[in-house]
């Protein structure tokens, strides 16, 4: 209904002005994208909410990322849910 697409078995280079830059299957791809959601691991990687939050960008922290102490899918699935209908 949103036009969500998702993809799997994806390597993540960078993000930049010109969008996401991606490999799959070893071919280079940019994605042009106004939101990345990341849902990846079980423990929290805050370098990159650090970083980007120092370069005061609009980033926000949920599901394991934010507690990876109480993983639960259900709390995560229902936080990005209300997170992307706000964006």
């Amino acid at each position: 209904m949103k036009n969500v697409k998702m993809l799997g078995g994806v390597d993540y280079e960078r993000v930049d002005d010109a969008g996401l830059h991606i490999v799959v299957d070893g071919n280079p791809q940019i994605l042009q994208v106004d939101n990345v959601v990341v849902c990846a691991g079980q423990e929290p990687r805050r370098d990159l909410y650090d970083g980007l939050k120092a370069a005061h960008a609009d980033v926000h922290l949920i599901g394991g990322a934010d507690v990876a102490a109480e993983l639960d899918a259900k709390r995560a699935i229902a936080q990005g849910t209300k997170l992307a209908a706000r964006m």
